[in-house]
């Protein structure tokens, strides 16, 4: 695994490498299953990592131990996992003499089994699909996987509700806007629970409020943090807790963390949130989003890092900025679209919402009458919102995208309808 980084983040082992791995982690008495094995090979990289950068300068983050605990639970993982946990958790700091000596065999054995796991769940009929949908959406550059988990939110249920994203071969970019969620919870998940760090860049936005699409209730659901508004006269929001998780997949998407004089991407659109400070300008497309109380952004390594802002930049969309009804808003939106989008993202003011309605879900269930029923939301409740001018939509595509100019409206409402 540490020999495939090297070469390039988002390598997979060929099959006929699993097939050599599987008969050298088989003899270094690797568990089995499919399960075991890919919580050895979270654990394997942990190992891996130690002994490229040294034994005595590594030091491991809190993703890096879940993963040791994972491994450690495992019937053959213990006598090395627990060696590791123990020093890491004590005075010691780095993991220095404590590597066991087999380290070498077990890193090596356990990167083997978690690859063979991938390789046979991927022979499967389910997965010869999925692998195809995947192809497909490398194609496209322009599918988007989203879910809302309300609170309240554990690493357990977390890190189940996304672990099928885990499997996807063509992600590009993960982006959890989080109302009430500590990051270092979602980056323990994100990092050592699903490695998806080492997949894609994945980035945290602490919220004011969200909204996302929620399984159970099959509707677009608003969380705004409790009072959030009552500084400006309003009832403020009714609380709540959860996390929406948007998956962008293919390469059509491009995830960035500009800052003020630039660093974006050239594409037709660009989702960016901020923590404050004054957005990237854009070369070439529009922008939307918005301002959060934090950005962070979880590092290849592990660790959890504060980050001016973050984006995501994709090829096309329709993307508009009101004030007044939300329904003539989405229908001349979704009118331009010319169809109706799987996903689209929302970013209105918090001063909007509850505060402005008396009740969570208006502009939602507004979007769903205009004919944007079964379209999942997501986004958060911002404290100053980019977009374009308001008046009628704009169609943003990537061919002869041109800069456009930042601007930042209040107690206005921002949908953007991504093209399937």
């Amino acid at each position: 695994q540490a020999r495939l980084k090297v070469r390039s983040p988002s390598a997979r082992p060929t099959t006929a490498g699993c097939r050599t791995m599987s008969a050298r982690s088989t003899a270094l008495g690797c568990p089995k299953s499919g399960a075991a094995r890919l919580a050895a090979a979270a654990a394997g990289t942990v190992l891996a990592t130690a002994l490229l950068r040294g034994p005595a300068a590594f030091v491991p983050t809190s993703a890096d131990n879940h993963a040791l605990r994972g491994l450690a639970r495992t019937s053959v993982g213990s006598a090395v996992a627990e060696p590791l946990l123990q020093a890491s958790s004590s005075d010691l700091g780095p993991l220095g003499a404590s590597l066991p000596a087999a380290g070498v065999a077990a890193a090596v054995g356990c990167i083997a089994a978690g690859a063979v796991g991938l390789a046979a769940r991927r022979r499967t009929p389910t997965n010869q699909r999925a692998a195809k949908a995947n192809a497909v959406a490398r194609r496209a550059g322009e599918v988007i996987e989203t879910f809302l988990l309300k609170g309240p939110v554990t690493e357990s249920n977390l890190n189940m509700k996304c672990s099928p994203l885990a499997w996807h071969m063509d992600l590009t970019g993960i982006v959890f806007f989080s109302l009430g969620v500590k990051p270092e919870l979602i980056a323990a998940v994100a990092g050592g629970g699903l490695g998806l760090h080492g997949v894609c860049p994945v980035y945290i936005a602490d919220c004011y409020g969200i909204v996302g699409w929620d399984d159970a209730s099959k509707s677009n659901v608003e969380l705004m943090e409790k009072g959030c508004g009552q500084e400006f006269g309003k009832v403020g929001g009714a609380g709540g807790e959860g996390v929406v998780v948007v998956a962008f997949r293919g390469d059509g998407h491009k995830p960035t963390t500009p800052d003020g004089s630039g660093g974006l991407a050239g594409a037709g659109l660009h989702m960016l949130v901020t923590g404050g400070d004054v957005p990237a300008p854009s070369t070439a497309g529009a922008i939307y989003g918005g301002v959060a109380k934090g950005c962070y952004k979880l590092e290849h390594s592990g660790d959890l890092v504060q980050v001016q802002q973050f984006a995501v930049s994709s090829p096309s969309a329709v993307v508009t900025s009101f004030e007044g009804d939300a329904t003539e808003a989405a229908t001349a939106a979704l009118a331009k679209a010319g169809a109706k989008p799987a996903a689209a993202g929302y970013f209105p003011c918090f001063c909007r919402g509850i505060n402005k309605y008396g009740k969570d879900g208006v502009e939602p269930e507004a979007f769903a009458a205009a004919g944007l029923d079964g379209t999942r939301l997501f986004g958060m409740f911002a404290q100053g919102e980019f977009g374009p001018p308001q008046g009628e939509p704009m169609a943003c595509q990537v061919d002869g995208a041109k800069p456009m100019e930042v601007s930042k409206g209040s107690m206005i409402s921002v949908l953007s309808l991504y093209s399937k």
